[in-house]
């Protein structure tokens, strides 16, 4: 029995140690809406959250695809972290993205947003949650445990064996699909308006197009001819990366669907923090930097611009060391500029706070210069004070001297 005691004991014991571990975990993972995509197939690849029932107050997935067969055309984040961290990186192999909350963290689980993606040739695709992603709880701590990765075949990767005896194929007529293109939003870039006009190639024997525009390549374009002429206008589109799917009709049947991505972004930056900071390089001289950083949800930050008072803009990042000449300015400029081109401007005024800095600097230095005299005239006193002090002993020796003299005679 108490054998049986001691073990139960010894259970308990381990499991109130192993819950708090086993709790303080979340993790990743990528979904596609199908594993299957032909050449030229734009389609989306979700990143969800599963928070293991923590608080998390900033999310960051790192993810590897290969850069050959799949080119990544962009990120909206989802509605779980809305604001869009900084250092994104969207191409050349890697999809670096994240998100954080402002205020209390959640636990809920979700998407943190979804990447999109274009089928550039045929082959096999891996994408993979790797190394540099993270989930950070407010203590601040990271519980990020992995994540996982998933397989697309693109086009035909395998060829079908060969029948001993093949039946002659069918002759296979080929559809044409139209080109598309567009002047007011070409597919490598984000656009700040709101209407997009779209034209295509009109091939011969076309009967009519259907087209759709939607955030998703899962949604269905079906068959109903919408337009015959080979141009489109769409007016009040929201922010957002959209997807414009067509197909050309002909008398025997439908082409491959055709797909344009569409990047809007007409909101402006988040408002800029910025400050100023003075560095002590030595006693006679400060140094003056600034610092400046804001985000923006959907294209991100594309450079910051900094003038001093009405001086032309310049190319900057943060820290910004200040001239000398820089330091006589009043007010400093500061410009944010996301991928679409939307601006935000912060004004930091920096003349009172160089000159408080500047008067204590000269204070410093004047005390410096009063520490010194005083050290200086005490050691001239104690010089002084050692002479005397030698020179009455010098005297009462000679006085010593003399009357020993005197006694003798006596």
């Amino acid at each position: 029995m108490k054998k049986i005691f001691i073990v139960l004991l010894m259970s308990l014991v381990l499991t109130s140690i192993s819950l708090p571990a086993l709790a303080a975990t979340a993790t990743l993972s990528l979904t596609a809406g199908k594993t299957n995509y032909k050449v030229g197939d734009v389609f989306k690849v979700s990143i969800n959250i599963n928070s293991g029932g923590n608080p998390l107050q900033v999310v960051r997935a790192k993810v590897s695809y290969p850069a050959d067969l799949l080119q990544a055309q962009g990120f909206t984040l989802g509605s779980l972290f809305p604001q869009k961290s900084p250092g994104e990186i969207i191409g050349g192999g890697t999809l670096y993205v994240g998100g954080y909350r402002i205020g209390d963290g959640t636990s809920s689980n979700g998407a943190l947003g979804t990447a999109t993606f274009k089928v550039l040739k045929d082959g096999k695709a891996t994408l993979a949650l790797i190394a540099g992603s993270r989930m950070i709880t407010a203590e601040p701590k990271d519980i990020y445990s992995g994540g996982n990765s998933i397989s697309l075949t693109l086009g035909v990767v395998e060829k079908p064996k060969e029948e001993a005896n093949p039946a002659k194929p069918e002759e296979k007529i080929i559809l044409a699909s139209p080109v598309v293109s567009s002047a007011t939003a070409q597919e490598e870039g984000w656009f700040k308006v709101n209407s997009v006009t779209l034209n295509w190639t009109k091939p011969a024997n076309a009967l009519g197009y259907v087209t759709k525009l939607s955030a998703d390549t899962l949604d269905d374009i079906g068959e109903v001819v919408t337009t015959k002429d080979n141009s489109i206008t769409y007016t009040d589109v929201e922010d957002g990366i959209w997807i414009f799917q067509l197909k050309a009709k002909y008398p025997t049947g439908f082409s491959e669907i055709a797909y344009y991505t569409i990047k809007i972004d007409t909101t402006v930056p988040l408002a800029m923090a910025s400050s100023i900071e003075a560095q002590i390089e030595s006693e006679n001289k400060n140094n003056y930097q600034i610092f400046f950083n804001t985000t923006d949800a959907l294209s991100g930050i594309k450079s910051y611009q900094i003038k001093f008072d009405d001086n032309q803009f310049k190319e900057a990042t943060s820290p910004y060391l200040l001239t000398d000449d820089e330091t006589q300015a009043e007010i400093v400029t500061i410009k944010a500029i996301d991928n679409a081109t939307n601006e935000i401007t912060a004004v930091l005024p920096i003349a009172d706070y160089i000159k408080q800095q500047e008067n204590a600097l000269w204070q410093l230095r004047q005390e410096k210069i009063a520490l010194f005299d005083i050290q200086a005239n005490a050691a001239k006193r104690s010089g002084l004070e050692f002479y005397l002090a030698l020179s009455v002993i010098a005297l009462i020796f000679i006085t010593i001297i003399i009357w020993l003299i005197i006694k003798k005679k006596k």
